[in-house]
C-alpha cells in the first residue's frame, strides 16, 4: 500500500478504508504509518494511519457530466 501511496504522491485520490470510510483528498506525504491528505477544499489537513488504508484510487473527475449520450 505504501508503494501506490508514493505513486500517486500530489494527486487527488479516493482513500479506501478497513472501516468502510471513503477519503477524498490530495496526497501530501506518508510521515511513518501515517498519510497526510488535504481535503477537498484544499486547506483542511486529513491524517490518516496506514495500516487502515485498504485501497487507493486516482480521482477521476467527469468533464461531461452534462452531455448525455
Amino acid at each position: 500500500m505504501r508503494k501506490l501511496l508514493e505513486a500517486s504522491m500530489g494527486q487527488r485520490c479516493y482513500l479506501f478504508t478497513t472501516l468502510g470510510q471513503v477519503y477524498v483528498g490530495l496526497v501530501v506525504e506518508l510521515i511513518d504509518d501515517v498519510v497526510h491528505l488535504t481535503g477537498p477544499d484544499g486547506a483542511t489537513p486529513v491524517y490518516i494511519n496506514l495500516s487502515d488504508v485498504s485501497g487507493v484510487r486516482q480521482y477521476d473527475e467527469d468533464d461531461d457530466l452534462g452531455s448525455a449520450r
